[in-house]
């Protein structure tokens, strides 16, 4: 017996502002998470909204000083949303995207986000495709086997979705999403 063919799935992108330099509001089918993203101009309109009631995980994205790498991340959870992305937003100079992960169904706890947290700090760290802006790396919090698995679950969708938002920092060189369209250059002394 063949094992089940891999289906397509479907990540709508909603504009909430009308526009794409506002607040984005990301979900995915079949997925009980959702995805927040707001440039820094527009951090109060993001602010405002009641998705961010309830514990999340968050990226803070910016530019690095040196430009290599490309890109500074800080990785953060909190229980407190709101109150944690203010204080950043007063605290923190090099960002000027931000990204937050959440539940639609309240089933994300303190643990699971500890543990997305540590997760997403141990990607960034061993790719190495940013500058990790986060002073400490969290060590991953004990949970149970079903909550390791409904947590590591969670992270694939988000790793799914980052991309999307145009975040490479948490995937290897070799492992960018594939196309089934290759380009090819061929020239003098070039291939």
């Amino acid at each position: 017996m063949q094992p089940p063919k891999l289906l397509g799935t479907s990540i709508r992108i909603f504009l909430a502002d009308g526009g794409a330099d506002g607040v984005w509001v990301v979900e995915k089918s079949n997925w009980t998470g959702k995805a927040l993203m707001a440039p820094r101009t527009r951090y109060r309109d993001l602010r405002t909204r009641p998705d961010l009631d309830g514990p999340g995980v968050y990226l803070l994205v910016g530019p690095t000083e040196s430009g290599l790498p490309s890109s500074r991340v800080y990785v953060g959870e909190t229980d407190d949303l709101p109150g944690r992305l203010d204080s950043h937003n007063r605290g923190k100079d090099f960002w000027n995207r931000v990204i937050v992960f959440t539940s639609k169904d309240a089933n994300l706890n303190k643990a699971h986000i500890r543990y997305l947290e540590a997760r997403l700090i141990g990607l960034a760290t061993v790719v190495k495709r940013a500058e990790l802006d986060n002073g400490n790396v969290g060590s991953l919090p004990p949970l149970s086997e079903p909550d390791t698995a409904e947590a590591e679950a969670f992270l694939a969708e988000m790793l799914l979705i980052y991309p999307v938002l145009g975040v490479q920092v948490f995937q290897k060189a070799d492992e960018q999403p594939s196309s089934s369209i290759r380009l090819h250059l061929n020239g003098k002394d070039t291939k």
